[in-house]
């Protein structure tokens, strides 16, 4: 018996820089943005001060996502304490928002990036107070 071998043309596709969904290409809680950049990259815990307030920044670059709403919403506890909308102008756009956490809110957090009824993104992160100290004389 003899094989045949038949040649079939095959298309390749570039597939590179192309996303069929909207995505978030990067994310990162920081203490401040930079130049339209995070300064530092804060992985699970923040630790505040009893006498400070404390500001998070949560940095996202959306893809795919011009003129589409985008919301952070913030929580502690599972309660909703702050929502924030963007509508992306590009179709690479970074953004972030921002919360003033009080001494007094320590406890579970998450930052959460909605696109419509889907979470896209989310970060979780345990604050803390770092104990008073008392300088003796």
């Amino acid at each position: 018996m003899q094989m045949k071998l038949i040649h079939i043309p095959v298309l390749m596709l570039s597939m590179a820089g192309f996303s069929a969904t909207a995505d978030v290409a990067r994310s990162q809680l920081t203490y401040g943005i930079s130049d339209r950049e995070p300064i530092d990259n804060i992985m699970d815990e923040v630790v505040g001060e009893a006498s400070q307030v404390t500001t998070l920044y949560y940095f996202t670059a959306l893809q795919d996502l011009q003129g589409e709403q985008v919301v952070h919403r913030w929580y502690r506890e599972g309660e909703l304490m702050a929502e924030v909308s963007f509508t992306p102008t590009s179709d690479y756009w970074r953004t972030w928002s921002s919360k003033r956490l009080l001494p007094r809110w320590g406890g579970d957090w998450q930052v959460q990036v909605w696109h419509g009824d889907t979470m896209i993104d989310s970060k979780t992160f345990r604050y803390t107070i770092t104990p008073q100290r008392y300088l003796s004389e």
